[in-house]
């Protein structure tokens, strides 16, 4: 018997928020074992160390003083050095691997559904300025990816239909693909970010408040991303019979003999699932750096959905392919935008030339800092 849809959505919500609380739960545990370490580690230098031990810089030249200088002058000169060379400020607290746990300042822009929830709306807003300006702002560099995208869309879209029809129809594989695809849709993914959030707010952690938030924020921008795309483009479903996969079949002018509904948020193009999930999953990678294997399994998740829509009748290849790419560069763009822990660094491309004389062959080398 099939689940209504009001269930469906709970038991989505449910299965997203066990998925979030594990997530956060382990990463909020790994953070207090390592501020505890650190702790230690704090505390046995200070032991280890006396109050008139301070070592100070070896090149700081000591003050020459007359043999009969007054002891006002003795304290004043050992005052100027202290106050050229102060102790050290307390660094920010980082774990053992050198990751920051708490932001070095808060941003005026911090978005938080309970005490900022008008910034929350505002900073969609100024996200889907830049979003849809984007175009603009285009470099040469970026056709390193963009013409290989460029590519597998004209190729993908030439088999969209071949591909399909080539899969079949297998009614367990297509129960199975939908049924996993699940992972990926709003209200699962909706319920992993509030999770980090809850972690975040209940333990005072701020990275993962911050993780549950953005992570929020990119979803939202996805969907009126993806929603929007999907009334501009109206194409046919895999399910659409004769006129599946193809963009805008009946022109602009609705026929009741044939449709309902002319303008749908129902449409193939792009996938919502891969295009929401590729948004969320780029965030919590981003969010949580230094955790290689818990980033490969969000990708394998985001590539799983994404290739469950095609096997499961749900989506063509194209539709999957720009909504992962629209996700990830989405997810990528919030990140960047709102979060605390993010510091920028150089994006460069390197090609040089390779010779290996013993064996008289030789190549090219590409170095790619994304």
């Amino acid at each position: 018997m099939k689940k209504s849809f009001p269930s469906s959505r709970v038991f989505r919500l449910a299965f997203g928020l066990v998925l979030g609380l594990c997530c956060a739960g382990v990463l909020s545990r790994q953070a207090a074992a390592q501020d505890i370490d650190a702790a230690d580690s704090s505390a046995a230098d200070v032991r280890a160390s006396t109050p008139g031990d301070a070592a100070r810089p070896s090149d700081v030249p000591e003050q020459d003083l007359p043999a009969d200088a007054s002891a006002s002058e003795v304290v004043g000169a050992s005052v100027a050095t202290d106050a050229a060379f102060p102790p050290d400020a307390p660094a920010p607290a980082q774990s053992t691997s050198g990751v920051p746990l708490q932001p070095p300042a808060p941003r005026a822009d911090r978005c938080d559904i309970i005490s900022a929830a008008l910034r929350c709306f505002e900073n969609i807003l100024h996200d889907q300025a830049g979003i849809w300006t984007a175009p603009r702002r285009i470099h040469r560099r970026d056709a390193l990816w963009l013409v290989p995208l460029a590519g597998a869309v004209v190729v993908s879209l030439t088999y969209d239909n071949a591909t399909l029809n080539a899969l079949g129809n297998s009614p367990g594989r297509v129960r199975f693909s939908n049924d996993f695809s699940d992972v990926g849709a709003g209200y699962t993914l909706a319920g992993a970010a509030g999770a980090f959030y809850l972690v975040g707010r209940l333990t005072h952690n701020e990275r993962d408040r911050e993780t549950g938030m953005v992570a929020l924020e990119a979803l939202a921008d996805a969907g009126i991303v993806m929603e929007s795309l999907k009334l501009a483009t109206d194409r046919f479903r895999p399910t659409g019979g004769a006129v599946a996969g193809k963009f805008w079949p009946d022109g602009t002018t609705a026929n009741p003999l044939v449709e309902k509904e002319l303008y749908t948020t129902n449409s193939s193009f792009p996938s919502g699932h891969a295009t929401a999930t590729w948004a969320v999953m780029h965030v919590l990678v981003d969010e949580t750096p230094g955790h290689r294997w818990l980033h490969l399994g969000m990708y394998a998740i985001a590539t799983g959905v994404s290739i469950a829509r095609v096997t499961g009748r749900d989506h063509f290849p194209t539709d999957v392919i720009v909504g992962s790419t629209i996700g990830y560069l989405i997810g990528g763009y919030v990140y960047r935008q709102r979060s605390q822990f993010y510091v920028p660094h150089a994006k460069n491309v390197s090609v040089s030339p390779i010779f290996n004389a013993a064996t008289g062959t030789y190549g090219v080398g590409v170095h790619f800092t994304p």
